[in-house]
């Protein structure tokens, strides 16, 4: 396996908790927003992760942001800049119903 590939994962891995769920939730366990947080704004702040899914016939690259015990899906609803993931972020925005965020607003706090 190629250095870099080891070293995304090691990266990866270092936010994940020794449980090995990322989320307060089971793991594969589907979660809802927050009671009462459907939306309302809200801000969140913790640590981006980056997955890239390359398949034929499309790729696509999914957002996480990993806060205390949650790793929440964010969906932008423009192109984000340019992330990589362990960078800070806060985002501004509001829950679907299906527990996505939608990210209206978004504020790098450190980069990697």
């Amino acid at each position: 396996m190629p250095a870099s590939v080891l070293i995304a994962l090691a990266s990866i891995a270092a936010l994940v908790p020794a449980s090995g769920c990322a989320t307060a939730a089971p793991c594969g366990a589907f979660r809802g927003p927050p009671p009462g947080q459907s939306q309302v704004q809200v801000v969140l702040e913790g640590y981006v992760e980056v997955l890239i899914e390359d398949s034929t016939p499309d790729t696509r690259t999914l957002y996480f942001l990993i806060s205390e015990d949650d790793r929440i899906s964010l969906r932008f609803l423009v192109d984000p800049p340019n992330l990589t993931t362990g960078t800070r972020i806060r985002v501004g925005g509001e829950y679907e119903t299906d527990g996505t965020f939608v990210v209206t607003k978004l504020e790098r706090l450190s980069g990697r």
